[in-house]
């Protein structure tokens, strides 16, 4: 039987390989456990109260409103900061009807913020049930006013949200969607809710819509009629309007036709007085 021997050079040579892979398997253990241990204390950081929401605060709206933003953002102060889903409670937010859009985002250490940028009612219009809707300048129905006769007085003093809904130029083109849908029958008497101006507003009652003519009038306070016609020329309209209103004797004025503004016509009740 013969024996194999080994240069002590070769076998020096194989413990050496040995010990180097063993100093590097023990190096890729120490960083997995440095890893693992790194993310253990960052989760376990994430769930203790330094990284918990302190704060929430939103902007661009008023204070009544905060409680429905916050609400529908489902988020609340102790939340963890890093699991907050701030994607889904701006999709959420800016899903409101009243809500043209909005914005959610982490501010830290401990702090969110929520921007919201609101539609603003342009006008009134009659709706089912006895209702109001309330519709921005581009026909979006925001919300639910008073109802059409008019608003209690304590009620305006008590809920200032409810006297500027009272306060809006009514549109006589009744609405039977849903908040959030577009009123497109009234975009022609938006267009001259948008030209009136303050001045001629306090002089009208409601915008009408003769759908079948496709024709605009104004009711006044005091029982006259402002005749527009279509829908085009309206600042020139507004124009002739106002300045009829400012120069007429407007006890007995029936209607005042400005369809072509150039030549304002204006006829009178007759007997006109007592």
């Amino acid at each position: 039987m013969s024996t194999v021997t080994v240069d002590p050079r070769m076998k020096a040579r194989r413990v050496a390989v040995l010990r180097a892979e063993g100093r590097r398997r023990l190096r890729i253990l120490l960083v997995a456990l440095g890893v693992v241990a790194a993310a253990a204390a960052a989760w376990g950081a994430s769930l203790t109260p330094l990284l918990d929401v302190d704060r929430l605060a939103v902007s661009g709206i008023d204070p009544p409103r905060r409680a429905e933003i916050l609400e529908r953002s489902q988020l609340s102060a102790g939340m963890p900061m890093v699991f907050l889903d701030v994607d889904g409670a701006q999709r959420s937010i800016a899903a409101l009807p009243w809500v043209r859009s909005a914005r959610v985002w982490r501010d830290w250490p401990a702090t969110v913020r929520i921007a919201v940028d609101p539609r603003v009612p342009a006008a009134a219009v009659p709706a089912g049930g006895g209702r109001t809707a309330l519709i921005d300048a581009h026909g979006y129905a925001i919300g639910w006013g008073p109802a059409p006769a008019g608003l209690d007085a304590q009620a305006g003093r008590s809920d200032p949200a409810a006297a500027r809904a009272a306060a809006l130029p009514n549109v006589s083109v009744p609405f039977s969607g849903r908040l959030g849908d577009i009123h497109t029958a009234a975009d022609g008497p938006l267009a001259v809710v948008a030209a009136m101006t303050d001045d001629l507003r306090a002089w009208v009652r409601a915008v009408t819509l003769d759908e079948g003519r496709d024709r605009i009038g104004l009711d006044l306070i005091g029982g006259a009629a402002a005749v527009l016609g279509h829908p085009v020329l309206i600042d020139d309209k507004i124009s002739a309007l106002r300045a009829v209103l400012a120069t007429a004797d407007l006890e007995c004025i029936a209607t005042i036709d400005v369809t072509m503004p150039d030549l304002a016509t204006v006829t009178r009740h007759h007997p006109c007085g007592p």
